[in-house]
C-alpha cells in the first residue's frame, strides 16, 4: 500500500514502487507496515515560536512566563517499540505493535535569565493493531486500516498551587501542579494513490485513577472530560534528485553520482473538547484547537529537516490551557530513521 524499503549496504531508502526482488523479501510486508505507523508518530522539532493571544488576557504575563516572548520551543515525542510483529510471527502477532510512548515539550522564554517553562510530560503504553488483510501489505496500491489504543499519564512535575493569587481566575504558568491521565482510541485509514494520505478519527477520555495517577481536582468542569480527535496527514512521495560531485581524493578527478530522496509532508490535527466546562471563566468555552504542520526533508536518509507550525485554540502546554492563543513557528524537524 504505501512505503516500501530497499535495503542497501549504507542506508535504508524509502521506495514507493518496489520491484519484484524487493517484494520477495519475506519481511517486506512488515517493514512497510511499520513504516506507515511511523508516519503517524508524534512530530519532533526545535523551533522559534511567536505566541499571540487572540482573546485579551485578564492577567498579564509575568516575568518567567514569557512576557517578553520566547527563544525556542522543543517537542520530543517518540513511541519506543517494546514489541512488533515480524514475518515469522503468528499472523495475529504480525498485526501488533506494542510501544512505550514518551513526550517532553517545553518553551524557553526571553524573560530575565531566560527560564524554561515546566515540561509537558506524557508517558504510558500504546498498542497498534492492523485491521486490513496481511496480504495487502505487499500490494503496491492497496489501502490500509489499523487501530491505536494508548494510556498516558500527563503532568508537568510541579508542586505549587494550581492558580495564581489574583482577582481573576488564572492558572499558575510557572509552577502550577497539573496532573491527569487519559485513554485514547484511534481508527486510521491510509490511501496510496499519487501520494500517501492518512486520515484518523479518535476519542480521548480523562481518567482519575488515584494515588500517583490521580488528577488535579481543579480540572473538574474546567479542563474538559474528553476530546474528539481528527488528523489528516499527507505525504508526498519522495522525489529522486541526482547530484554529481568531483572526487577530490582521486588524481583523475572523476565524477561521483549521489542520489537524494526529498520529501514533503503536511499534517493537520484537530481537537474538540467535550464535557462540562461550567468552571471555565469565559462565556465562550473555546473547545476547538487546530494544529497545522509542514515538514520538508532534504534527504530521507538523514534525520533533520525543516518544519513550519501554526496553532489556534487553548494553548497546548498543559498549565496554559486557559490562554487562548495563536502560535506560529519555524525551525528544525527531526525524524528517526531506525526500525
Amino acid at each position: 500500500m504505501l512505503v516500501g524499503s530497499n535495503m542497501r549496504a549504507d542506508a535504508q531508502l524509502v521506495t514507493w514502487s518496489p520491484d519484484s526482488a524487493t517484494r520477495s523479501d519475506p519481511n517486506f510486508g512488515m517493514q512497510r507496515y511499520h513504516e506507515v505507523l511511523r508516519y503517524q508518530d508524534p512530530l519532533m522539532y526545535l523551533v522559534f515560536p511567536v505566541v499571540k493571544p487572540i482573546v485579551e488576557r485578564n492577567v498579564a504575563l509575568e516575568d518567567g512566563e514569557g512576557k517578553d516572548g520566547f527563544w525556542l520551543e522543543g517537542h520530543l515525542g517518540y513511541r519506543f517499540s517494546i514489541f512488533k510483529g515480524q514475518f515469522y510471527s503468528p499472523r495475529f502477532i504480525q498485526r501488533t505493535r506494542l510501544t512505550l510512548d514518551v513526550t517532553l515539550h517545553s518553551m524557553l522564554t526571553r524573560d530575565q535569565s531566560s527560564p524554561i517553562l515546566p515540561f509537558n510530560i506524557k508517558v504510558g503504553p500504546g498498542l497498534d493493531f492492523l485491521l486490513s488483510s496481511l496480504d495487502k501489505l505487499k500490494q503496491e496500491r492497496s489501502g490500509l486500516c489499523w487501530a491505536s489504543l494508548q494510556f498516558h499519564h500527563y503532568s508537568n512535575g510541579q508542586a505549587d498551587t494550581f492558580f495564581i493569587e489574583s482577582p481573576f481566575k488564572r492558572n499558575n504558568y510557572k509552577s502550577g501542579n497539573f496532573s491527569t491521565n487519559y485513554w485514547r482510541f484511534f481508527l486510521h485509514a491510509a490511501i496510496n494513490k499519487k501520494n500517501l494520505l492518512i486520515g484518523s478519527l479518535g476519542y480521548q477520555r480523562e481518567m482519575d485513577i488515584g494515588g500517583p495517577l490521580g488528577s488535579s481536582t481543579e480540572l473538574k468542569n474546567y479542563y474538559g472530560d474528553g476530546r474528539i480527535l481528527f488528523q489528516l496527514n499527507w505525504i508526498k512521495k519522495p522525489s529522486l534528485v541526482t547530484r554529481h560531485y568531483v572526487n577530490r581524493s582521486s588524481p583523475a578527478g572523476e565524477t561521483i553520482e549521489k542520489e537524494k530522496r526529498r520529501q514533503l509532508g503536511i499534517r493537520t490535527e484537530l481537537e474538540y473538547i467535550t464535557g462540562d466546562l461550567s468552571a471555565f471563566p469565559r462565556d465562550r468555552k473555546y473547545r476547538l484547537g487546530i494544529h497545522n504542520y509542514i515538514t520538508y526533508m532534504p534527504s530521507v536518509t538523514n534525520e533533520v529537516g525543516f518544519i513550519a507550525h501554526s496553532f489556534v485554540g487553548r494553548h497546548y502546554l498543559n498549565m496554559r490551557f486557559d490562554d487562548i492563543t495563536f502560535v506560529g513557528s519555524l525551525g528544525l524537524y527531526v525524524k528517526f530513521n531506525g526500525n
